[in-house]
């Protein structure tokens, strides 16, 4: 469920595959899957400079 808060709050529709990848990521360890959400968190609020 994290994962999906993370995601739409960096402004990511999920779609098919994307679900798929998620209940994947779930099944790590919660240390894996807190370090994915902490870069979707991050790259949601930095923007990337061209």
């Amino acid at each position: 469920m994290l994962l999906y808060q993370a995601l739409e709050a960096a402004g990511r529709s999920l779609e098919a595959c994307d679900v798929q990848a998620v209940f994947a990521l779930a099944e790590l360890d919660a240390g894996t899957v807190q370090a994915v959400i902490t870069w979707i968190t991050t790259a949601g609020k930095v923007p990337f400079a061209r």
